[in-house]
């Protein structure tokens, strides 16, 4: 019997999602663990991998067509099988309305008859906190309860104890004990200023899925989290020797070192030197983190990625490198994983190639900090009396005050300036 394939949750604050391209057509057959799709999220373009072997009897969704969550995109039997025809189901229908977790890629049909089923998706996302941008899911219950108690749970979307930030009956109880709906209150969004109306002549277009994102993200992130900001100079002359003697020997491989990689070296070694400013403010707790993982900012075409150097602080300057590369080219191509950009504990933000002196850049939660780079330039400088010309790069720490103080952030960015400003310590 033909069974529907349906719109898989791909992230955590996935509603929708574009089929970027079908790599199959009506009447291929697949086998497990082929990739049938890629599949534009609000985060990044993912590949949609079958659970098992089958025949694409018909396509639903086309190329660049959007679906919500659970609705089909496909029919998908035995080979010679005619496609029964799809399921009528709103869309709304399909939308998660239980207190399942995100691994929930197979919903039941509205259709008795028929089952629909997910292809294989990457590992869940909700691993590391994150509630930026995320939708407001209520339990039943929990909703009566606060609607009875008076408690606008709005400014909470994202932040409940049940699976994916989802607010339970116990979230409600909670604020009812620490003082009702004058806690929800205070955390609840102002009103939206009215929005401002294009000119006549303005080209109107809508964002994608991960420019929605990144909008949603950051302006949640710089409304949330209390930025400070921690600025230094730092002396990158003999990195910079190292580097090309480092090139030079790696030029038979093949391989190339970046600035960018001493830099993230330098920071994963500074973050587990400083565990009072490697930690995450989550729901009013610290979480410590034991390893640095480093998000790498990629400003792709029209977007930006952050793909995650996971566990950067146990690798060489060379591993860095080779991962730090890989993931950039599979960025650019949409070819990342789920997991590929999760998990971050720390990112660094590099605008030296588009030759930007300075920037502040804005926290990705529930990182703590963020460094921003600017380009490396011979500058004059005054060493011991004499005035020689060094190469000098200006960086900005971005931190979230809640999970360090100005200290913390001083100390991290005084250990990387001393890394980089002594690179041999990077090769230990």
């Amino acid at each position: 019997m033909s069974e529907e394939l349906v719109m898989p949750r791909l992230s955590d604050t996935m509603e929708q999602g574009t089929i970027g391209r079908w790599l199959v057509k009506e009447g291929d057959s697949y086998r497990e663990g082929d990739v049938l799709a890629e599949i534009e999220t609000d985060k990044a373009t993912m590949e949609f991998q079958a659970y098992d072997a089958g025949t694409v009897l018909r396509i639903l969704v086309a190329d660049g067509e959007s679906a919500a969550l659970g609705a089909p995109i496909a029919v998908v039997g035995d080979a010679g099988e005619q496609a029964d025809a799809p399921a009528e189901a709103p869309p709304d229908e399909a939308q998660p309305t239980d207190d399942r977790g995100p691994g929930d890629a197979e919903r039941p049909s509205q259709a008795p008859a028929r089952t629909r089923k997910a292809a294989r998706r990457p590992a869940a996302a909700a691993a590391n906190g994150s509630t930026a941008g995320a939708a407001l899911r209520v339990s039943p219950i929990a909703r009566r309860m606060a609607d009875d108690a008076g408690i606008d749970l709005s400014g909470l979307a994202g932040r409940g104890s049940g699976p994916e930030g989802r607010i339970v009956k116990a979230d409600v109880e909670r604020l009812i004990g620490d003082g009702g709906g004058r806690r929800a209150a205070a955390v609840a969004p102002a009103p939206a200023a009215a929005s401002p109306t294009p000119a006549a002549d303005d080209e109107i277009r809508e964002l994608t899925p991960m420019l929605k994102a990144v909008a949603a993200r950051m302006a949640h992130s710089k409304q949330t989290v209390p930025h400070f900001y921690v600025e230094s100079e730092i002396d990158m002359t003999r990195a910079m020797q190292l580097r090309a003697e480092l090139n030079e020997g790696l030029a038979a491989a093949g391989e190339k070192i970046s600035v960018n990689d001493l830099i993230v070296r330098a920071c994963a070694q500074a973050l587990i030197e400083h565990p009072q400013a490697h930690r995450s403010y989550i729901d009013g707790r610290h979480a410590y983190h034991a390893h640095a993982a480093i998000g790498i900012a990629v400003a792709l075409e029209d977007g930006l990625i952050v793909p995650v150097i996971p566990e950067a602080d146990t690798k060489s300057v060379r591993e860095i490198s080779r991962e730090a590369r890989d993931l950039a080219v599979r960025a650019r191509e949409g070819k990342l994983k789920q997991r590929e950009i999760e998990g971050g504990t720390f990112t660094v933000s590099n605008m030296g190639m588009f030759d930007v002196a300075n920037f502040q850049a804005i926290i990705n939660p529930p990182e703590s900090a963020i460094l921003a780079v600017g380009a490396t330039g011979p500058r004059p400088v005054v060493t011991d009396g004499e005035i020689g010309v060094r190469q000098i790069m200006r960086v900005t720490l971005s931190c979230d005050h809640r999970a360090c103080s100005g200290a913390d952030g001083a100390k991290l960015l005084r250990t990387v300036k001393r890394l980089l400003q002594s690179p041999s310590l990077l090769l230990v």
